[in-house]
């Protein structure tokens, strides 16, 4: 018999109901912690700084993601990221089984499948948000800003939108597609129920409208169908990835406003609903032609000790 990803933690011999919900205290502890260790050496940069702001004022605009402050934006990020170690301690803490099942049904990350799903993830991306921006020109061009001139601030911006938001992707997904993920699927078998459970928890850590939300409820579906279709989290971390990397940066470029999702209406979810079925089927092509790993062998259960033991066990 084979286990699937959202089975990982129920279906092995050293499974205890208790374990992933008390990772959750751990998480907590270590992402409380992390957070506090952030916010000081924040402090220490505002204070040595001449940035013309201080710590109340990224306390303040936190989670806005803005590129005209980047100490602000690299910060949001850094406050994000930090979840990655958290989610892994936690894990790890309340153990026993390897902490890389959290990664996959091989017990690791696997870089070469990463890789490709990035590839697909970024064809697909290009083509629907790059068809979105070309329709929007045409029906109506004030919507679309030009590209302004890429002078030092723009560089810096996109240096770090590539340097830390695949990170940030990485660990929304280790918490949402990971953790959460398995530790509905310990309590369920059918994997609907953490796909439909985990993405509304996915949707209230991010502050949009109706619209926004809804977009964000489709990728959060989609992310969980690929992870749990491919058996990891590869394919869900590099299609947030390419997602967040390709908008964060048009916003740098001064293109589009991310992050802006007043005036959305249905018509916005288009683009993002061809993006998810063209994710799912082109990954799935994918997995079955370079034959992907989507299941793990099930580990049997140990014998039940005998009492009284045999003759033979007391032998010296």
């Amino acid at each position: 018999m084979a286990t699937p990803y959202h089975r990982l933690a129920r279906e092995t011999p050293d499974h205890r109901w208790w374990r992933l919900p008390l990772a959750a205290l751990v998480i907590g502890a270590a992402y409380l912690g992390l957070t506090l260790v952030l916010v000081v050496g924040a402090a220490v940069w505002f204070a040595v700084s001449d940035a013309g702001h201080d710590l109340g004022d990224w306390l303040d605009a936190a989670g806005e993601l803005d590129l005209q402050r980047l100490d602000f934006f690299v910060l949001d990020m850094l406050g994000l990221v930090v979840l990655i170690p958290a989610v892994l301690l936690g894990v790890l803490a309340t153990g026993p089984r390897p902490v890389g099942y959290l990664s996959s049904v091989t017990g690791r990350l696997r870089w070469r499948w990463l890789g490709r799903a990035t590839v697909v993830a970024t064809a697909v991306s290009v083509v629907t948000i790059g068809g979105s921006l070309l329709l929007t020109e045409v029906t109506d061009p004030a919507d679309v800003a030009a590209p302004s001139a890429v002078d030092s601030h723009v560089v810096l911006a996109l240096v770090a939108v590539l340097a830390l938001v695949p990170f940030q992707a990485a660990a929304e997904e280790y918490l949402f597609r990971g953790y959460l993920v398995q530790l509905v699927g310990s309590w369920s078998r059918f994997a609907v129920v953490p796909v439909l459970v985990t993405t509304p928890l996915f949707v209230a850590g991010h502050a949009y409208e109706l619209w926004g939300l809804l977009d964000v409820g489709l990728f959060g579906v989609t992310a969980a169908v690929l992870t749990i279709r491919t058996g990891g989290l590869e394919a869900a971390i590099a299609a947030h990835a390419v997602n967040n990397v390709l908008l964060l940066g048009l916003e740098a470029l001064g293109v589009v406003s991310a992050s802006d999702d007043s005036g959305a209406g249905p018509l916005d979810l288009v683009p993002s609903a061809v993006s998810s079925v063209l994710l799912v089927l082109l990954v799935e092509r994918a997995a079955r032609r370079h034959g992907l790993q989507r299941t793990r062998a099930h580990r049997p259960d140990p014998p039940a000790p005998m009492w009284p033991p045999p003759p033979y066990a007391m032998t010296w």
